[in-house]
């Protein structure tokens, strides 16, 4: 996002706070307590702000032997019907049932960076989100990964 400024006014420039999700030395639940805290300061500024986030399904890379097989597909089944249940769960607006299960998501379906992104997503969007998830493409797999784009209204 910061680089798409080049050339652009400085009064005109959106003001862009890039955060890295992966951290493997706490766990998803801190992560979630940062979102929180990212929620509680876009709130106390008063601005407009648009988060956007790059997150997880699953994200268990096709093997070389199998990358050009698996280049539009999942490495499993397993993964692929996990996240189309994940999915559905976000169009239904069963967050709350969504965060009770991320761990064991993450750990089992390979999450990129553990999950921490999607944690933090969780976190900012509040711990009493149900709002259903406007899915804009339906899951599809890239090189064996799960993926999707869907906005979290507010």
């Amino acid at each position: 996002m910061r680089y798409m400024h080049m050339g652009v006014p400085e009064e005109q420039a959106l003001k862009v706070v890039s955060i890295a999700a992966w951290d493997a030395w706490h766990d998803l639940n801190e992560s979630i307590k940062f979102g929180e805290a990212i929620r509680r300061a876009i709130k106390a500024s008063h601005h407009n702000v648009m988060v956007l986030a790059s997150g997880s399904l699953s994200h268990r890379f096709s093997d070389n032997s199998d990358a050009m097989e698996n280049m539009h597909r999942w490495t499993r089944e397993f993964d692929r019907q996990i996240d189309i249940r994940v999915v559905e769960m976000w169009r239904q607006g069963h967050f709350k049932e969504f965060r009770t299960m991320l761990p064991e998501y993450a750990q089992h379906c390979y999450g990129e960076g553990g999950m921490h992104d999607t944690a933090m997503l969780l976190g900012v969007l509040g711990e009493e989100y149900d709002t259903p998830a406007e899915i804009l493409t339906e899951p599809f797999g890239s090189s064996g990964t799960g993926q999707i784009n869907a906005i979290f209204p507010l």
